[in-house]
């Protein structure tokens, strides 16, 4: 799946019953992460907005900054905090 399709998914509110419901996705453990979340994405259709029995989900997140710098500041704030 290419960015720009990503991106379009993210972009694309599905009705309730379009979504799929995550409980019957079945990943091979077996295969190497890279073909296990290219099998997730072809089972799920939309990794945005998807479903969890009746509970719609929406995947957002609150900015672009790399992962591990945000693992840094919760570390460095949760230090600071205590």
């Amino acid at each position: 799946m290419t960015t720009q399709q990503l991106q379009q998914l993210k972009n694309t509110m599905p009705a309730h019953d379009d979504r799929v419901d995550i409980r019957g996705v079945v990943l091979d453990p077996d295969m190497p992460a890279a073909q296990r979340a290219e099998q997730y994405l072809q089972q799920v259709k939309n990794p945005y907005h998807f479903r969890v029995g009746d509970i719609a989900v929406n995947v957002q997140f609150a900015s672009e900054r790399p992962l591990k710098d945000a693992v840094v500041s919760y570390l460095i704030n949760l230090k600071n905090a205590g």
